[in-house]
């Protein structure tokens, strides 16, 4: 059918699951077009997958919060919203909403021309803060605070934005202490104890 619409001109590239049926025919039908898997199938497949192990490895099966948040999972994991445009927004927080993005943007009596014109200025102002967030954090190294190991893998993989808040609190809790306390089956109980204070928290 395509070939007869398009004069027998094969498309460039074919996107679609992993089905073996599928893949076979494009082999034999458009041997020279690439076949590339979808990435929102794979995306979603490893999600439920990583999933599965992080609710075997802490018991979290009888967690009601958790079974809530999974069966809403398709309105807040991207891999289930890879087709709906956003425009970067992933909370109603006012310091994450549009409303502050384009406060003091324009009035009412701004011609449509001219608010085109800043939102574009605008979104490339983002890009550019962007691009060199992204270069500092792939061409400088945070100062560690501690030598743990873990201090350090963080400020490998972590944007620099992110891995500061995380040093705060990593370094923040070494002002605790924890030591086990009793065990009522499967659960152990501890307490953490301010180091400062040297009392139960």
């Amino acid at each position: 059918m395509w070939l007869e619409e398009m004069n027998g001109r094969a498309p460039s590239v074919i996107i679609n699951d992993k089905e073996k049926s599928t893949r076979a025919a494009i082999l034999e039908v458009l041997p020279s077009t690439t076949h590339r898997l979808c990435m929102w199938h794979i995306l979603q497949k490893k999600f439920e997958h990583e999933w599965a192990k992080l609710i075997q490895k802490y018991e979290l099966q009888e967690n009601n919060w958790l079974t809530k948040l999974y069966g809403q999972r398709e309105q807040w994991i991207p891999a289930y919203l890879r087709g709906a445009f956003c425009a970067g927004m992933s909370t109603t927080q006012r310091s994450e909403s549009m409303n502050k993005i384009f406060k003091g943007f324009g009035r009412s009596s701004t011609l449509v021309s001219d608010f085109v014109h800043q939102y574009e200025k605008l979104l490339n102002s983002r890009y550019i803060k962007e691009k060199e967030k992204d270069l500092k954090t792939n061409n400088t190294k945070p100062r560690l605070k501690t030598c743990y190991k873990i201090e350090a893998e963080a400020a490998e993989i972590y944007t620099r934005k992110l891995f500061l808040m995380f040093q705060e609190e990593f370094y923040s809790s070494k002002k605790y202490m924890s030591s086990k306390h009793r065990q009522d089956g499967s659960k152990k109980y501890y307490f953490v104890m301010s180091i400062e204070e040297e009392k139960p928290v």
